[in-house]
C-alpha cells in the first residue's frame, strides 16, 4: 500500500536519496553481531534485546555516547572492535532486500539521479554497495564522516545538499524516524518504508509525506513512468 499523507505529486522528483540499512540492505544481523562482539571485548553486558536492536541504524559510536553515556574516548575505543568485526565479517552477513535492485534500476530509468545517504561510515557504505554490485546505479554516496564530525543523518544530508546545490528537488527514502526528520531538515520530501526496521507509528509521527509497505510499492511510486 502507498499512503500519501501530504497529497504531493510523486512524479516530480529529480533526485532520490536512499538510506542503506533497512532500505536497500537487510543488514541487522551483521550489525548486531558486531555490537555483541564489541560489547564482549570491552566487558560490557547488555541482555536487553530491544536495546541491542536499537544499535541497528544509528552511528554506533554516537549511540554509545547517547544511550550509554560513554565518553568520546570510551566510544572510540569500543568502536574499534565493532569495525574489526564488521569490516571482516559483518558486511558479508547482509543482503539486498528482494526486488530492491530492480526497483532502483527502474527508478533510475525514469531519469532521476540517485544517491545513498547513510549513517554508515562513507567508506564502509561504498564497500557494501560494491559488494552488492549496485554502486554504479548511484551518482554519489554520502555517509557518516567522523573526521568531519558528521555522526547524525542531519549532518549527512546537510553535507550532500551543500555539495550538490541547495534547491535540489529531491525525496529521501528511509525506514527510521531520523531519515524522515533529516530529509525535512534540508527541505526534501520524505518516504517511509515499512519493510525495514521502523514501524508505522514511528514513521507517521516523524511526519513522512508518503509511507509504503513494500519494495514493490516503492517501485510503483517512483519507478513507473505511466502513472
Amino acid at each position: 500500500m502507498i499512503r500519501n499523507f501530504s497529497s504531493k505529486d510523486s512524479t516530480k522528483y529529480e533526485a532520490v536519496f536512499f538510506d542503506l540499512d533497512g532500505t536497500i540492505a537487510e543488514s541487522g544481523t551483521g550489525c548486531l553481531n558486531g555490537v555483541r562482539y564489541m560489547l564482549e571485548k570491552i566487558g560490557f553486558e547488555e541482555n536487553d534485546e530491544a536495546k541491542l536492536q536499537a544499535f541497528v541504524g544509528p552511528a554506533v559510536k554516537m549511540h554509545l555516547k547517547e544511550a550509554y553515556s560513554f565518553s568520546d574516548k570510551q566510544a572510540a575505543e569500543a568502536y574499534v572492535f565493532y569495525r574489526d568485526y564488521y569490516d571482516s565479517k559483518g558486511i558479508y552477513e547482509s543482503c539486498l532486500y528482494e526486488g530492491i535492485e530492480d526497483a532502483i534500476k527502474a527508478i533510475k530509468s525514469t531519469g532521476k539521479t540517485l544517491y545513498v545517504a547513510t549513517l554508515k561510515p562513507q567508506d564502509q557504505a561504498e564497500t557494501m554497495l560494491k559488494r552488492f554490485g549496485i554502486s554504479a546505479l548511484f551518482s554519489g554516496v554520502f555517509g557518516a564522516r567522523h573526521d568531519l564530525g558528521i555522526y547524525h543523518k542531519n549532518g549527512v544530508l546537510q553535507r550532500a545538499s551543500e555539495m550538490l546545490g541547495n534547491g535540489l528537488h529531491a525525496v529521501m527514502v528511509g525506514d527510521r524516524y531520523y531519515d524522515i526528520i533529516s530529509g525535512q531538515h534540508v527541505g526534501f520530501d520524505t518516504i517511509g518504508v515499512l519493510y525495514g526496521y521502523g514501524d508505522y507509528e514511528e514513521l507517521k509521527t516523524a511526519g513522512c509525506d508518503y509511507l509504503v509497505d513494500s519494495v514493490q510499492d516503492l517501485y510503483t511510486m517512483l519507478g513507473r513512468q505511466d502513472i
